[in-house]
C-alpha cells in the first residue's frame, strides 16, 4: 500500500493525499502542469505526479506551513507569497511539525513511533529557488489559466487559486470547515469574517475545494462561514489541547451535516474575539 493516494477530480485535476491528513492539487494544461503544495516532505510527492504526467510541474505553496511546504526541497524552484517566505526556514518548519505532531501524539499516542520514524528519514534534495507569488499572478498552463488571490489570515501570505474554467476556488487552508486562527499574526474573527464577505462577492464561481479533505463546498459556504465566525463567543467556546505557548486556544463548533462534514469549527485565542 503506497504512502500517497491519488484522487481524480476531473480530466485535468488530481488531488494527492498522504496519511497525515493533508493533500496537494495537480493541475494539467495543454503545455504545463502546476502542483499546488508539497505536503510534509517525508516521501517524494514528485513520484505520484510523474505517474500522472510527464510534464515537470511548476510548484507553488498556498502558504508556508510545514504540512503544505515540507516537500519543497524535492524541487528546484517554488512559488510562494513573499509574506510567507520566512516560514520556509528549516528551523521554523521543524517548529511547526513539532507543534502539529505534539497535538497528534496526545490525541493518537500510537502515532508516536511512526512520526519518529518519518522524521528520521527526512531528506532534502534541493535548496529551492524561491519565486514571488504575488496577488493576481497568472499561471498559464496552456488552455487553462489559474490566478492567485492573496488572502491573508491563516498566514500572512496565504493564497487561493482561482480556476475560472471549472468555476472553482482552490482555497488551501484560507477557507475550510475548520480554520486555525490562533497564530500571533492572525486577524480577529470579525476581521476575517469581513474578508470572507469580500471574497464572497467574486463572480463566476460555484464551488470551493480545500487542502484537508475531498469534500467540495458550494461557493455560498464562504458567506456561511463568515456568519459562523460572527456567532462565536467566549461562552460558547471550549479550551483545546493544541499547544500555543502560554496562550490558551479556544474552539467554537456547530454541526456541519449540511456541508457533508460532521462539524464546522474555528480555533482561536481569546484576543481574537476583540472588535
Amino acid at each position: 500500500m503506497g504512502y500517497f493516494k491519488t484522487h481524480k477530480i476531473d480530466a485535468d485535476t488530481y488531488y494527492i493525499t498522504e496519511p497525515l491528513g493533508v493533500g496537494a492539487y495537480l493541475f494539467l494544461g495543454n503545455d504545463r502542469a502546476l502542483l499546488s503544495d508539497t505536503g510534509y516532505g517525508y516521501m517524494d510527492i514528485g513520484k505520484p505526479v510523474a505517474r500522472i504526467t510527464d510534464m515537470p510541474p511548476i510548484v507553488m505553496n498556498t502558504h508556508g506551513h510545514a504540512d503544505h511546504a515540507g516537500g519543497d526541497t524535492r524541487f528546484k524552484e517554488i512559488y510562494i507569497h513573499p509574506a510567507d517566505a520566512p516560514l520556509l526556514d528549516p528551523n521554523r518548519q521543524k517548529e511547526q511539525r513539532d507543534l502539529l505532531f505534539g497535538y497528534a501524539k496526545k490525541v493518537y499516542p500510537f502515532l508516536t513511533p511512526i512520526l519518529f520514524f518519518l522524521e528520521l528519514r527526512r531528506t532534502e534534495k534541493y535548496k529551492p529557488v524561491v519565486k514571488a507569488l504575488d496577488d493576481g499572478h497568472l499561471f498559464d498552463l496552456g488552455g487553462r489559466v489559474l490566478e492567485s488571490i492573496h488572502f491573508p489570515g491563516h498566514t500572512p501570505g496565504s493564497v487561493i487559486l482561482a480556476d475560472r474554467r471549472t468555476k472553482t476556488l482552490y482555497a488551501g487552508d484560507a477557507v475550510n470547515h475548520g480554520l486555525f486562527l490562533f497564530f500571533p499574526d492572525s486577524p480577529t474573527l470579525r476581521e476575517y469574517a469581513a474578508a470572507l464577505r469580500k471574497l464572497a462577492r467574486l463572480q463566476g464561481f460555484e464551488r470551493i475545494r480545500v487542502s484537508h479533505g475531498l469534500t467540495e463546498f458550494p461557493f455560498g459556504f464562504i458567506e456561511y462561514y463568515a456568519d459562523f465566525l460572527e456567532r462565536a463567543t467566549l461562552e460558547k467556546s471550549e479550551r483545546t489541547d493544541i499547544p500555543n505557548g502560554a496562550t490558551p486556544v479556544l474552539k467554537y463548533t456547530e454541526p456541519g451535516e449540511a456541508y457533508g462534514v460532521s462539524e464546522i469549527s474555528a480555533l482561536f485565542t481569546e484576543g481574537s474575539l476583540a472588535g
